[in-house]
């Protein structure tokens, strides 16, 4: 499913409640009036609502009887978000806007930021982890607001979930006129209390996502390679002598694969030109070379243009060994012969240097294009020629293997998946919400520093209130353009 099929089922979606919410409206006005007033539920363009009151109880009680816990709690995120968070938060975004602007500063230098979006950069199929995600993310963010106000005794008014086209938002409405007569320190942990949760959620995420081999690890066995699940309708190693499902991928190129993260490591590396020590016997017997080679885009084509299965290979140089053949000459093998044992690669970093008795082979390949030698448990290598993204992108791969039959109807990957949004959706939630932008916490954080300082400086209600506007101002000026910047690239790239 691509990004224009699931905007024109969301789109079709809201269509179908619009026309019943008009209908309804129309033929059924005072009972349908009555049914949204009574569950709370709100039809908009594209958007809904939900909101009740049922929750309000439990969470007052709740944080009066961790009254003394919870005032350390946000006292400690107050300062966290304050000292910690914002600075961080100014200095990614300066640095990002500075990285892509300006051409002197050198590539990775921070960490990178995309937008994401299901069907563009994520696959669709994640779409329930994506929504399950954001949406947990922003219940914790408000929690965070709800508990901090129940315990300074601001009155809750409500709490609520508004989805925006497939975004889900959570909301709590809060008494503004009880809020406003506190002090500036605890409306201060009101206002960093969701901010806070958020960095505390994503860090336990992030704790649960690399404990998750050793949690498992009672119904789950991993650490002994990787398992094809499926592929993608355009994956290339998904036809005739490609890979199969339930195959065990243990190496690529000689680089062990144990687990995920050793799968894309690997990938990685395989962008690494290399050779193939092979015997000379071995070359003698099976050279089908021609007798003149031709040069086309600046590869070399030595081998019969009807023979689908051999590739023309360049002898290299090695620096050391007794056997030594002069580079530019090539030979026409068939890479599947050379590595039914075992793969022995040689590479620049070694001096493409061979045991005695061998030659370092280096296929000749254009500059997009990568030789990937597969390896399968108990069966044939895999040979693929192209880009090893490309394959990070098609074949769908799980670490965990089920000790019983019973555990294959769940994998864990679907949990590290979920963790994996959760600290990636928190950490983003947590981030916005730092920043001086109309209609985030950071409006509202900003403006109470500004009333430190203007207390501080013995300053008078014109000073905070032209800072204030300023900070805003310029801090949406910044951020709405980049965001709007990172979802055009996510968009234009796919």
């Amino acid at each position: 499913m691509s990004f224009v099929v699931l905007c024109s089922f969301a789109l079709a979606f809201y269509v179908v409640i619009w026309f019943f919410d008009s209908f309804f409206k129309s033929c059924m006005h005072y009972p349908y009036y009555t049914f949204l007033e009574g569950t709370g539920l709100k039809v908009g363009i594209l958007n809904f609502s939900w909101t009740t009151t049922a929750f309000n109880r439990f969470i007052y009680r709740w944080s009066k009887n961790l009254s003394r816990i919870l005032k350390k709690w946000f006292t400690c995120g107050y300062l966290f978000t304050v000292w910690i968070f914002l600075p961080f938060a100014l200095w990614t975004l300066l640095s990002f806007i500075y990285e892509h602007f300006y051409e002197t500063i050198q590539l990775n230098s921070v960490p990178e930021v995309k937008a994401i979006l299901p069907g563009v950069n994520i696959p669709t199929s994640d779409f329930w982890v994506y929504f399950l995600a954001i949406g947990l993310s922003s219940i914790f963010h408000e929690l965070g607001h709800a508990m901090a106000a129940a315990q300074e005794d601001v009155q809750l008014l409500a709490i609520g979930v508004y989805v925006f086209t497939i975004i889900p938002v959570a909301f709590v409405h809060l008494n503004t006129d009880h809020l406003n007569n506190l002090a500036i320190t605890k409306r201060l942990r009101i206002y960093c209390a969701g901010v806070w949760h958020n960095v505390v959620v994503a860090f336990i995420a992030l704790l649960m996502f690399f404990s998750a081999p050793i949690l498992f690890s009672i119904a789950y066995e991993s650490e002994v390679g990787v398992r094809v699940t499926g592929f993608t309708d355009d994956s290339p190693l998904k036809d005739l002598r490609g890979l199969e499902m339930e195959d065990i991928i243990t190496s690529v190129n000689g680089c062990e694969v144990k687990c995920a993260s050793d799968w894309s490591y690997c990938l990685h590396l395989a962008h690494e030109r290399f050779g193939i020590c092979t015997s000379a016997e071995f070359i003698a017997q099976n050279d089908e070379i021609l007798m003149e080679t031709v040069k086309e885009n600046d590869v070399v084509e030595c081998c019969p243009k009807d023979n689908l299965f051999s590739f023309c290979f360049e002898y290299m140089e090695p620096k050391v060994g007794g056997d030594s053949v002069l580079p530019g000459q090539y030979s026409c093998l068939k890479p599947r012969d050379m590595i039914k044992k075992k793969i022995s690669k040689c590479s620049d970093a070694g001096g493409y240097s061979c045991p005695r008795g061998t030659h370092c082979m280096k296929p000749s390949l254009n500059n997009v294009t990568y030789l990937l030698v597969i390896e399968r448990k108990k069966k044939n290598p895999v040979l693929y020629l192209g880009l090893p993204y490309d394959l990070y992108k098609t074949v769908f791969i799980d670490q965990y293997f089920p000790r019983i039959k019973l555990f294959s109807l769940f994998s864990p990957t679907q949990f590290e998946k979920l963790l994996r949004y959760i600290f990636i959706f928190s950490m983003g939630i947590g981030f916005l919400n730092t920043l001086p932008c109309y209609g985030t916490d950071g409006h509202h954080i900003a403006r109470n520093i500004i009333q430190i300082i203007a207390k501080c400086l013995n300053r008078n209600g014109d000073f905070i209130t032209f800072f204030t506007v300023f900070t805003v101002v310029v801090g949406t000026g910044v951020t709405g353009p980049v965001l709007i910047y990172l979802f055009y690239k996510s968009v234009s790239e796919n």
